[in-house]
């Protein structure tokens, strides 16, 4: 009967040990953060206004969202971390808010938003695809940025910094310096420009445009 019972323990312990080193360890590190630099071409998405611009728009600030993919071998990297990697694609999202301008409060305004309004708080995500051994994503927060939009007939939305007093913080891969250019996220729309329709423009194509970081 001791040795049945003994076996039987054996048995449990063996079973445990094996279950532990079945399993993923705590804080077991992701993919790496990229070093070195990257320009990738963007072929198409959306965004959305809350609320739409309009000529004469409305108090208050402008919410923004949208999401785009980079063209299909539109991308030349210099990655120095990992070794021989190289960024072949990828996407982005953003989402944040432009504030109106003190001089009159109305930021949803087609002239407003082509030329007054400031960034209160804009953050992007980019997610690489690479050629080889995944990278992290990288994450860039602009705050403050003045004279984001120009263009015609339709508005370009190009977010960096400087100039001063605009910031653009970057984590992840190819945040080193953070803070520093290059830190550009360039949107060519289908938001019409001044003088625009009646609206409201609260939805828009993205038909073009660069990241560079």
């Amino acid at each position: 009967m001791r040795r049945v019972i003994f076996s039987a323990g054996a048995l449990l312990v063996s079973a445990g040990v094996v279950g532990l080193g079945a399993a993923t360890p705590a804080g077991a590190a992701g993919p790496v953060k990229a070093t070195g630099s990257v320009l990738c071409g963007i072929s198409s998405g959306s965004g959305t206004l809350s609320p739409g611009l309009t000529p004469l728009g409305t108090a208050g600030g402008v919410k923004i969202t949208f999401a785009a993919k980079f063209s299909t071998g539109n991308c030349s990297s210099n990655v120095t971390t990992p070794p021989g990697d190289s960024v072949v694609g990828g996407s982005l999202t953003g989402s944040g808010f432009y504030n109106a301008p003190a001089s009159s409060l109305i930021g949803s305004s087609c002239a407003a938003f082509h030329g007054a309004d400031v960034v209160g708080k804009i953050v992007v995500k980019i997610d690489w695809v690479t050629s080889g051994a995944p990278i992290a994503a990288t994450k860039v927060v602009y705050q403050n940025n003045p004279s984001t939009v120009a263009g015609s007939p339709f508005d370009t939305i190009t977010l960096k910094a400087p100039p001063a007093p605009g910031t653009a913080i970057k984590h992840g891969s190819f945040s080193v310096p953070p803070g520093l250019p290059p830190n550009t996220t360039q949107l060519t729309t289908s938001i019409p420009a001044p003088p625009c329709g009646a609206g409201p423009y609260s939805n828009f194509n993205i038909t073009g445009g660069m990241v560079q970081m």
